[in-house]
């Protein structure tokens, strides 16, 4: 049985990423009564798919956009236990380069550049909290 059949979802234990994507220590999610205002952005060339957590409740999915137009950004509410804004941004096969940013309540939190043959990219944004 795989890790996501087993309910653990896409990383399986997200502990093991401490610091690997974006240098920053592991943190701590909001509480139950916290509400988070996330601006999501890719700035760039050769972005095929985008992938962003648009309201930090249990269980969800993850929103795709195929092919995105760039700049392209999104805001969304962040409510819970479980709202850790996270984007991802994957490049076609010919290369290409993508600047992500997630912002928290107005101030940038997290950057990441993507480049590369198929490469992926993942933003994970502490909060602040």
């Amino acid at each position: 049985m795989s890790e996501h059949d087993q309910g653990r979802g896409r990383w399986g234990d997200a502990g093991g990423l401490d610091g690997a994507i974006t240098g920053s220590p592991r943190f701590s999610v909001t509480g139950g009564g916290t509400r988070l205002r996330v601006e999501y952005r890719v700035e760039g060339r050769g972005v095929v798919e985008l992938t962003y957590a648009p309201k930090g409740e249990e269980g969800e999915e993850e929103i795709s956009v195929d092919q995105p137009r760039l700049p392209w950004r999104q805001e969304v509410t962040m409510r819970g236990p479980v709202a850790i804004p996270v984007l991802s941004a994957t490049l076609d096969e010919d290369g290409g380069r993508a600047d992500l940013v997630v912002t928290v309540d107005g101030r940038e939190r997290a950057q990441v550049t993507v480049s590369g043959a198929s490469a992926t990219g993942v933003c994970v944004a502490d909060p602040g909290v």
